[in-house]
């Protein structure tokens, strides 16, 4: 009975050792997965991928963005495979890279430029556009996501102007309008005596120009490309001569503005 039992304990421990082994080489094999060491068809299979990605990428007829481009480069780079040919696939798709980089840099400045000069345009309101008209327009301006700091320090100053042409009825007209209305309220009010209208409306407006110099000239006569003008002036002496004249006898033909969106330029008409 002793000997029946000393076998059937030395059979169960020949098979604890056995399930032992195999739960260490199990670890082992685990282990190795997880330090990331690969055999060598997997390398091998990992390095052609790897090729494969950065051939598109190199040639330039991948549709990924730059970013996108950029990370699988640098999670190839990162793996240090350590293949020769793989090693010069890499330098050739980082200067694919910087090429990409600097045509869409490019690209960037271009279209804030256009940006720039379309919200200037809104700014000034020639075209006496609503405040849901300039909304439309600065919407369609900010989806483009351009970078730059310009751009958003106008898209700010637009967004301004919108907000106050829906809370004061004056606002919602362009510049012009608003000028040629001053002009004739100057002339009025002087005429009926009011001169302190008059003066109030002349502080008013000189706040559209940059300075109290601005140079206005003013047109007498043109024939295609022959312009011929009167004796120059500046906007604070015109804007007085409306008041000593009490009549208002130009029309606006043209306004210049510097960067910040005020009048630098005024060039009138004889009506």
């Amino acid at each position: 009975m002793s000997e029946i039992l000393n076998r059937i304990t030395s059979l169960r421990w020949q098979q604890f050792v056995i399930i032992l082994m195999m739960a260490t080489v199990l670890a082992g094999t685990e282990g190795c997965k997880s330090t990331g060491k690969l055999s060598k068809k997997e390398r091998k299979a990992q390095i052609e991928n790897a090729k494969k990605q950065l051939q598109p990428i190199i040639a330039g007829a991948t549709t990924l963005t730059y970013d996108e481009q950029k990370r699988i480069v640098d999670e190839i780079m990162n793996k240090n495979y350590g293949d020769q040919e793989l090693d010069e696939m890499i330098i050739e798709a980082q200067k694919k890279l910087k090429s990409v980089l600097a045509a869409e840099e490019k690209m960037n400045a271009q279209k804030a430029d256009i940006a720039k000069a379309s919200l200037y345009d809104l700014l000034l309101n020639k075209d006496n556009k609503s405040a849901d008209e300039l909304q439309r327009e600065l919407d369609k301006i900010r989806a483009q996501n351009i970078k730059s700091a310009d751009n958003d320090e106008l898209m700010a100053r637009l967004e301004k102007k919108i907000q106050e042409m829906r809370t004061s009825g004056g606002a919602d007209l362009p510049v012009k309008s608003q000028l040629e209305n001053a002009f004739n309220t100057i002339a009025n009010a002087a005429s009926a005596g009011n001169l302190s209208q008059a003066d109030a409306t002349i502080q008013k407006t000189l706040q559209y120009f940059s300075s109290d110099d601005v140079p206005v000239l003013i047109i007498i006569s043109r024939e295609g490309s022959m312009v011929d003008y009167d004796k120059p002036t500046n906007i604070k002496r015109y804007l007085n001569l409306l008041k000593d004249t009490k009549t208002n006898k130009n029309a606006i033909d043209a306004i210049m503005t510097d960067t910040n969106g005020k009048i630098k330029g005024l060039d009138l008409i004889k009506k």
